[in-house]
């Protein structure tokens, strides 16, 4: 994460102050999931600059120009901040605070150093080789811990907040610069908190493709849902498939895998993703969802470990019932097969994505890093003693194979493809 230094020049932009607390523009980061504007801010105080923190800001219209829209947000915001006083657990991000002034809103947020999965992700390719198990058992070890403390967490009064992310996707969750794991956001988290603003209508709230089926389809949704989202994120993390993206079919047959009530389902969700202005790949995510089975799953968990594939499998049941109980249960399940393969720390996750990046630099000359990430550079002399999953040197890649001393017998290193890494779904013509 960039943090400038003092040495820049007089005369910013102030924002807004809070007491002796001024709060000055330094980059735009684009527009948030809610009409939100997200900036990236340098706090200054009597003693310098601080920190940076990231700001979801919402403009004051001017009386005549409030509209319906405006006032969801600002209820949204408002409720994010209420709902952060109970999150506080070390792997997920603070929020500061709700501010207002003449400019408007201003939610403060914790600037989350570090690279998100989407960027790891895109490192892994570029070098042509994905992270060890280790790797991904310990990043959904430690997402499940956060999931299941926010899931399980009560109001002063101790009643269950009934607390559900619902955008659990590989852009939310963070490496850190000390190996440590973060999920960055609930702004759009579903709760029981009091005076909470209810959804109009049945749409996802956060990231489509990483939406479970019971979500996409309007249908209830519990804490569960985002165990299936951790699943999809693991699952492409690992292997870089997808299930809602699986590439050797086409929508055709998706469609012809359901019986006739499902496709009614399916077209109902279909529709409802037009009325509430999903992205237009909403629909193939939502066909795909209706139709993958196991087979699909097990195809695109080829190359992981037998452990690993039966965790994916359970994650990833489109039943909720047959999925894990609780992000407790998938914690320990994760921690045990860890454990099982000698432990692994924040440290190492630390060293295996600075030489992960050492490794991809030449191929990372087209990747334009996200504004909001950094904090991790590869060392200066790399030391790399731990083995992982490789191509082996048939690769057109031409990486080299190491060994991988916890592998069990019948799993087999996988490879990033050559082409993108996700596609749209297109209906393309019959023969």
């Amino acid at each position: 994460m960039f943090n400038p230094s003092d040495s820049r020049p007089a005369g910013s932009v102030v924002l807004f102050t809070n007491g002796d607390t001024s709060y000055e523009f330094f980059r735009d980061l684009g527009e948030g999931r809610v009409g939100e504007r997200i900036l990236l801010a340098q706090t200054r105080t009597p003693k310098g600059l601080g920190e940076c923190v990231v700001l979801k800001c919402l403009p004051l219209p001017k009386a005549a120009e409030v509209t319906e829209k405006y006032q969801r947000t600002r209820i949204r915001l408002e409720e994010e901040v209420r709902l952060a006083q109970y999150l506080h657990h070390p792997s997920i991000a603070c929020v500061h605070g709700l501010f207002e002034s003449e400019m408007g809103l201003c939610v403060a947020m914790e600037n989350v150093e570090g690279l998100s999965l989407n960027t790891l992700l895109a490192v892994a390719q570029a070098r042509g080789r994905y992270f060890s198990e280790a790797f991904i058992l310990y990043v959904g070890a430690e997402v499940a811990a956060a999931l299941a403390y926010a899931h399980t967490l009560a109001d002063d009064a101790g009643f269950a907040l009934g607390i559900v992310n619902r955008d659990v996707n590989p852009a939310r969750i963070r490496l850190g610069p000390h190996g440590e794991v973060r999920l960055t956001d609930f702004g759009v988290a579903l709760s029981r908190l009091l005076g909470r603003l209810a959804t109009s209508l049945p749409r996802p709230q956060g990231e489509v493709l990483y939406s479970a089926p019971e979500v996409l389809l309007g249908e209830v949704v519990d804490a569960r849902a985002d165990l299936f989202s951790l699943g999809l994120t693991l699952l492409e993390f690992a292997t870089g498939r997808h299930l809602y993206d699986p590439g050797h079919v086409r929508i055709e047959e998706v469609e012809a895998r359901l019986s006739k009530e499902a496709r009614q389902q399916a077209l109902a969700a279909s529709v409802a993703s037009v009325v509430t202005e999903l992205p237009a790949f909403a629909e193939d995510a939502i066909w795909c969802a209706m139709a993958y089975g196991s087979e699909d799953v097990e195809q695109a968990a080829q190359g992981l470990s037998v452990p690993l594939r039966d965790i994916l499998h359970t994650l990833l049941r489109r039943n909720p019932a047959e999925r894990f109980g609780t992000a407790a249960e998938l914690e320990l399940v994760l921690r045990s097969q860890l454990a099982r393969l000698g432990g692994y720390t924040r440290e190492e996750a630390l060293q295996e994505a600075q030489h992960a990046l050492g490794e991809a630099s030449e191929g990372l000359w087209d990747f334009e890093l996200p504004s909001d990430e950094g904090g991790i550079t590869p060392p200066v002399t790399e030391v790399w003693s731990r083995s992982e999953p490789t191509t082996d040197s048939a690769s057109p890649r031409g990486a080299r194979r190491a060994s991988f001393g916890s592998r069990n017998p019948d799993e087999v290193p996988t490879e990033p493809g050559a082409g993108p890494r996700r596609r749209t779904l297109t209906k393309q013509p019959t023969a």
